[in-house]
Formats: C-alpha cells, sequence, structure tokens
C-alpha cells in the first residue's frame, strides 16, 4: 500500500528567509527528504499536479472554477465559470500586492452586500455572479471567452500587473474587473471595514476557469482514499468518485489501520493533504511557519515512516508545491541505510 502526503510549501518558495528550513527542529523529516528519492519540475505548478492526479484535462485553464462550484451545490454543468476570489489590494513599492480573503476577515453579511451590488453590474455583461460562501465567489456566463487566468496561489502577496488574465477576450475582462473594482473601492460596506481598522475589499482575482470536464474513468483517477479540508483537492476528488474525508487531527492508529485494512491490495494509494505550512507561508509568518512544520514531523511524518519501517506501507512519497514548482520525495523503509545522502538543495 502506497500513501503520497501533499504538503504545499514544505518546501519554502526561494522569496522567504534563507534560514527559515535551518530553524526547523524536524529530524526525523530531514533525514527522510535527504535520503529519499528526489525529484523536482521547475515547469509544473500546484494546479496542474492537482488535476493530473485526478484526470482533468487541460482547458484554456485548470478548470477548477466549475468543479468548486460544483461542490458549492452551483449549477455548475451549465456555462462557463470563474474564480471571483474577493480580496484586499495595497500599493507597495510602486507594485499592487493582492492578499485573499484566506488573509482577511469577511463576514457573510458584509460579502452579501458586494455580491449584491457587483451582481447587479455584472448583469448587464450577461454574467451571473455567485456568493455561497465570504471567501469564494464564482462568475458563470454561457459562452467560453477566450481567456487564461494565473491562479490565486500563485498572485497571493505578488504584484497582481503581471498575471492579468490574457487571450483575445482578456481586454473585455479587464475592463469588467477595473469597473468591478470601482464598485467596491466606493462601497458603503468598505467604509464601515476602514473605520473598524479593516482593509477594504477593493478586487477580485478571476481564475480557474472552463466548464465542467466529464468524470474521468477510475482507471484514471488513483487514488483509493483522499483525506483532505482543502476545497479544491476535495471537489477533485468528489468528481472523480474518491472516497473523501476531512484531514484528522493527526496520523492516528485508526487512520493507518484503515488504509492498511486487511482487504486492502498492494496496489492501492492513499493521498493526505497537510495544509498548515501553506497557510503560514502565505501569511508571511516564519515563526507560523517553523511551529507547523515541528507539528508535520510529530502528528504526521514520524507516525507514517513507523508505519513504513514496519512494513505497513510500501512507499511514502511527500510531495510539496510552491510557485516555483513541484518537489517529489519518495521514501522507502530501505532508505534508512543511505546515510551518505545529503538533504537536497532547497531554492
Amino acid at each position: 500500500m502506497q500513501c503520497i502526503v501533499y504538503i504545499p510549501h514544505l518546501i519554502p518558495p526561494r522569496e522567504a528567509d534563507e534560514g527559515v528550513w535551518q530553524e526547523v527542529n524536524a529530524p526525523r523529516l530531514k533525514t527522510a527528504l535527504a535520503r529519499a528519492a528526489y525529484a523536482s519540475d521547475a515547469n509544473a505548478d500546484a494546479e496542474a499536479l492537482l488535476c493530473e492526479w485526478f484526470g482533468v484535462p487541460r482547458q484554456q485553464d485548470w478548470p477548477l472554477a466549475p468543479l468548486l462550484a460544483k461542490e458549492d451545490g452551483l449549477p455548475a454543468s451549465i456555462g462557463y465559470w470563474l474564480c471571483a476570489t474577493p480580496l484586499h489590494l495595497e500599493t507597495r513599492r510602486n507594485a499592487l500586492v493582492a492578499a485573499s480573503t484566506d488573509q482577511l476577515p469577511i463576514g457573510e453579511s458584509e460579502s452579501a452586500a458586494f455580491a449584491a451590488t457587483l451582481a447587479g453590474h455584472l448583469q448587464s455583461e450577461g454574467i451571473a455572479l455567485y456568493a455561497p460562501a465570504p471567501g469564494r465567489w464564482y462568475l458563470s456566463s454561457d459562452n467560453a471567452p477566450a481567456l487564461t487566468t494565473t491562479p490565486m496561489d500563485v498572485v497571493a502577496g505578488r504584484d497582481i500587473r503581471a498575471h492579468l488574465p490574457t487571450g483575445k477576450d482578456s481586454a473585455r475582462w479587464r475592463r469588467i474587473l477595473t469597473e468591478m473594482q470601482m464598485l467596491l473601492h466606493s462601497h458603503p460596506v468598505n467604509e464601515v471595514r476602514e473605520s473598524r481598522g479593516l482593509p477594504p475589499i477593493n478586487s477580485v482575482w478571476l481564475w480557474g476557469g472552463g466548464t465542467l470536464p466529464p468524470a474521468p474513468a477510475k482507471t484514471q483517477t488513483p487514488f483509493t482514499s483522499v483525506n483532505s479540508n482543502d476545497a479544491a483537492i476535495r471537489a477533485l476528488a468528489h468528481h472523480a468518485g474518491c472516497r473523501v474525508k476531512p484531514l484528522p487531527e493527526q496520523c492516528s492508529p485508526a487512520l493507518l489501520d484503515e488504509m492498511t485494512a486487511a482487504n486492502s491490495t498492494p496496489d492501492e494509494t492513499h493521498l493526505i493533504s497537510i495544509e498548515s505550512l501553506a497557510t503560514a507561508m502565505c501569511q508571511g509568518d516564519a515563526l507560523a511557519w517553523t511551529n507547523a512544520a515541528h507539528r508535520l514531523e510529530a502528528l504526521w511524518i514520524a507516525p507514517l515512516l513507523d508505519a513504513l519501517k514496519l512494513h505497513r506501507l510500501r512507499t511514502l512519497t511527500l510531495v510539496s508545491s510552491n510557485r516555483h514548482g513541484i518537489w517529489r520525495f519518495e521514501v522507502r523503509s530501505s532508505d534508512r541505510w543511505k546515510v551518505w545522502r545529503k538533504m537536497p538543495i532547497v531554492d
């Protein structure tokens, strides 16, 4: 039985503090990474990795918007969909930097008021806006535009101007985006937010566009089960017909028993997705990232390495992503003898 653990931002991005990894007191994790079979792909990104895992082909974008909309109970089988993530833009050294609502408090009543204003304006463009949750807004239109977007996790904390939508229809959509920004800028809810010392919600980020893809064949989906709290992974897994459960607090004996049940086969693969390091890194909090890495070793990596040593797992693969690529570390029980290996260079 094989286990893949997906840990976004286990490998810090280049722009992070160079010493952040050295501060991590996680000897078993570091040893496992040093002795594992290692591969990286600087041309890959998280959206491509996840969609390919679950057998979802690329359209102009990796079509996460209709899958997330479907997960939220919206009529995603009809039309073209875009994620429209509400965010705060601020000027930093002549850059327009984006902070998503993952980093902002936004209430349900605030979200509903913003959405009502934007929806009324977008109606004349033949675009519907849905806001099933404060941080999850969607746009839907009958016809698919010629448009390519950049995922939210790529632009968070960065200058957005180099990542605006491109394609034959991008001029129209950039105009629509500018009009939405103007409506948000003057919105009464933002006046109240600023009076309370909260950053205004003054823009949205469009990404993940597409039409709902057909469900992949079972042979295209390698996972027997998925444990994750990530919305995109859960949406992809449900679409692919996988057994999906929330991520537990830790790798418990019960979880290992479930994965290595007597009726399981050697070819089964289980996916575990852990988002705690990504949350800390996207907030720019190096101390929180270090603490999350400590907990990762104690609650997840150590129990999984013990299971590998006892041959309850055949392989343990740790996969990390950031905006600079994908990293894979395949750990086998025999790797503990490879004492000559050093930790791969982390850039």
